[in-house]
């Protein structure tokens, strides 16, 4: 036991801490999909008819298996997922308008997914573990953006509905 307390002590303070974080993460991710454990990632598009709802539980288990992965020094697993994430990101264009800002957050996901393949295939845990952080705040931001982006409007002939208010018209 003291042996593992003055390795832990010997650690630099940012490595513990995204260590913690990994593990607290990995933590609370397991526990919501203990039900529904995903161990392959077939959906690499939305094919007509399925929900989104469906294709984005794809994406986060791909998700989830990048953090399993960094946490369990699976390398293999980090690119599997990050892979399956690119792939689903290409394969992700759902109707909408032009719209420079989204465009901007699909690119640099696709960036970071194809950063990511290539550091856990050089086994970099470090560069794997913050190029996955950037990968997650850009998801989450990109998401934010885009809830923001729809508000409700009057539908054809006055029945209420939801329509796409883009950031920029296109020209």
């Amino acid at each position: 036991m003291d042996l593992l307390r003055s390795r832990w002590q010997s650690m630099p303070r940012l490595v513990r801490l995204v260590s913690v974080t990994i593990v607290l993460l990995g933590s609370i991710i397991s526990m919501i999909y203990a039900a529904d454990p995903l161990d392959e990632f077939p959906v690499t598009e939305a094919p007509p008819g399925v929900e989104p709802s469906s294709f984005m539980r794809a994406k986060l288990a791909s998700s989830q298996a990048v953090l399993e992965g960094l946490v369990t020094e699976d390398f293999e697993l980090v690119a599997k997922g990050a892979h399956a994430m690119a792939k689903m990101s290409e394969a992700a264009e759902w109707p909408r308008a032009p719209d420079k800002v989204y465009d901007h957050f699909s690119a640099e996901f696709r960036r970071l997914a194809r950063k990511l393949v290539r550091l856990a295939a050089e086994e970099n845990l470090e560069g794997a573990t913050f190029t996955h952080m950037h990968m997650t705040t850009t998801c989450i931001s990109c998401h934010e953006y885009v809830r923001g982006a729809f508000r409700v409007a009057e539908g054809p002939q006055g029945s209420p509905g939801v329509q796409l208010i883009p950031s920029e018209w296109p020209r």
